[in-house]
């Protein structure tokens, strides 16, 4: 039986062109899985925010954090995200390792 989407149906954009070989895309989605924290949506909005770009739904960055939607836009933000959780915990570690 075959599924019909009507334009009602649903607004979730399916990216065909997501291709995971790009070098830089898998890198970085390697990065996030490692290093993105659990609050990463509204850290990703404020993110965008501030580089003056329209906000984004939540549900955009979601996709785009499960590979379901291709923006390079929100990529980076999620992987500066990322960065910067990373910066915390390693500095976290090493001050709590002096005390």
């Amino acid at each position: 039986m075959p599924l019909i989407i009507s334009k009602y149906m649903s607004k979730l954009i399916n990216n065909s062109n997501f291709k995971e070989d790009n070098s830089h895309n898998k890198k970085a989605y390697e990065f996030i899985d490692k290093h993105l924290p659990v609050t990463y949506v509204d850290l990703t909005i404020s993110c965008i925010i501030k580089k003056g770009h329209p906000t984004p739904s939540k549900a955009l960055i979601r996709n785009v954090r499960n590979k379901t939607i291709l923006r390079n836009d929100i990529l980076l933000a999620l992987v500066e995200v990322a960065y910067e959780n990373k910066e915390a915990i390693e500095k976290i570690k090493l001050l709590t390792s002096e005390i």
